[in-house]
């Protein structure tokens, strides 16, 4: 049963950990602890063609909208290319480090993270959550 809360307040925080400015949102990231951080470093980890459009789709954007366009690779391989929506889960999968990251992914929804500032809203937003709960003495400790 305990499990069960805690994947209300459970989320993914895909990222770069060869991009200080990822790092640095991830410490942020970790601060918050009112809920559980799964953290997916795509350095050194790999997401699905599947899992990537699950995010997409979860993100409201399409898989093109997932590529960071100013990345090196981008620019220097695929810039001016014209790719179908399977060949750019394929690349995505193969190269991450063209995604647009970091990205927050929760059960139901998922957000870029523009700054690692954005938690200090998240954090009110999970305590708003955690005021509305069930049983006014549940919690996740």
């Amino acid at each position: 049963m305990e499990t069960k809360k805690k994947t209300n307040m459970e989320f993914k925080f895909i990222y770069d950990s060869n991009q200080i400015k990822e790092r640095e949102a991830y410490g942020y990231a970790k601060s918050l602890d009112q809920h559980y951080i799964n953290a997916i470093d795509l350095s050194k980890e790999t997401l699905t063609e599947r899992q990537w459009a699950e995010i997409a789709q979860k993100l409201n954007v399409t898989i093109q909208d997932l590529i960071d366009e100013n990345n090196d690779y981008y620019q220097d391989e695929l810039k001016g290319k014209e790719f179908d929506e399977h060949d750019l889960l394929q690349l995505i999968k193969d190269h991450p480090q063209i995604i647009k990251t970091p990205i927050i992914d929760s059960e139901k929804h998922a957000k870029f993270i523009k700054s690692p500032y954005d938690f200090n809203e998240m954090d009110m937003a999970f305590n708003e959550i955690k005021k509305h709960l069930a049983n006014k003495g549940e919690s996740d400790d």
